[in-house]
């Protein structure tokens, strides 16, 4: 069963950053990555049943295996990945890319990074705006709570591209600027939401031994809804 979820993830990930090298949008290389990695789960899992490599347990023995693992998943205790530099983090986490434009970094010293999102020609300002804000929350929160990065400055940016054939061009407008050390980037969420480090930004979760660190639940109102986009890069702009 632990191969058959590993194809499902191997899959998926490996689907979807080929199809962002392409230049494909998170929403689509992400769907079809999961349709293809669920696609392998069950024919890897039809394989082990019918050779009879998967067996049914008894409910008991099932029982006492399920209240073990969850035990050991709290022991644990995760922290959220840390990496070596910006550039690592992006290209593990596959939401942006240096390849299709999404990413550049454009000083190391102090870090400064650009971050785009694609909009197509007919997307409502607003919508744009807010996809501006949620990439330029995304640049501030990732890099400071997963690397060591003492201050960061994020550019952030519509990219508007069009298909058959396909191109791209950034536009000057929405367009974000924060600078922002750790202890200002974490005075502005926690007077929003009760979080007392950068860290309670993220919940890391690895059942399938890969980890995970989704938004917290807090943070997400902040970071998927236009007000509390608003109200979160005001407060960052104002330190």
């Amino acid at each position: 069963m632990l191969v058959a979820l590993g194809a499902l993830v191997g899959v998926w990930f490996w689907l979807a950053r080929t199809m962002r090298n392409k230049g494909s949008g998170w929403f689509i290389r992400h769907l079809a990555g999961s349709f293809a990695g669920s696609f392998a789960f069950m024919l890897l899992v039809m394989v082990a049943v019918g050779t009879g490599l998967i067996t049914a347990e008894p409910k008991e023995e099932l029982a006492a295996t399920g209240t073990d693992k969850t035990s050991t998943v709290k022991a644990e205790s995760l922290k959220p990945m840390k990496f070596a530099s910006v550039t690592q983090m992006i290209d593990d986490k596959a939401d942006f890319s240096e390849e299709n434009g999404t990413f550049k970094v454009i000083t190391s010293e102090p870090l400064h990074i650009q971050m785009a999102t694609q909009v197509v020609a007919n997307d409502l300002d607003e919508v744009k705006l807010a996809e501006v804000r949620r990439v330029a929350l995304y640049g501030v929160y990732r890099t400071l709570i997963h690397t060591d990065a003492p201050s960061v400055h994020v550019s952030a940016l519509p990219m508007e591209v069009t298909l058959n054939p396909y191109s791209a061009r950034y536009l000057d407008a929405p367009k974000v600027e924060i600078t922002v050390t750790r202890d200002e980037a974490l005075q502005a969420v926690a007077g929003l939401i009760d979080v007392s480090s950068l860290d309670d930004l993220v919940t890391p979760n690895a059942d399938l031994g890969i980890q995970f660190d989704k938004w917290s639940k807090p943070f997400e109102a902040l970071y998927f809804k236009p007000e509390g986009q608003k109200a979160l890069v005001a407060a960052l702009q104002s330190q």
